[in-house]
């Protein structure tokens, strides 16, 4: 396998993906404070840490995402257990139009068809709405 380091940054038509360490701690602090009210700089730097310890590894791979239009920092994604038989693609961001969050999901995919083409591979998103979970099933079909 080769380096991940080239996988970044990616843009689609309203999203900036990079790495976390891109990101002001703060704002990821924030963002996690949404899921956990504990979370604070320690935890949040062992999480950044860890994340780019499975990048650097090839275990994983987790982008920050931002707006494009306001830069504000929205969630993560990426393509996570890539030494198992089935990856599972996550989305985990703040909450959004169906729309917004299938352009990032798409690109996931996208990503895990570029690199992961023959492995078979699972979702975990969040949020999830009824529509979005159909909509995600149609890719898969």
């Amino acid at each position: 396998m080769h380096s991940f380091e080239g996988l970044r940054p990616i843009i689609t038509n309203h999203f900036y993906f990079d790495w976390l360490t891109k990101f002001p701690v703060k704002d990821v602090i924030a963002f996690q404070q949404r899921q956990d009210r504990d979370a604070d700089l320690d935890n949040t730097s062992q999480f950044i840490n860890a994340t780019m310890n499975d990048v650097m590894s090839q275990k994983g791979l987790l982008w920050g995402i931002s707006n494009k239009n306001d830069n504000r920092f929205i969630g993560v994604a990426g393509i996570a257990n890539l030494n198992d038989e089935t990856v599972t693609i996550y989305v985990n961001v703040v909450n959004m139009a169906d729309n917004e969050e299938l352009e990032i999901i798409k690109r996931m995919v996208q990503m895990k068809e570029n690199y992961f083409a023959d492995k078979p591979h699972s979702f975990m998103i969040k949020p999830l709405s009824d529509s979005l979970d159909k909509q995600i099933n149609n890719l898969n079909a």
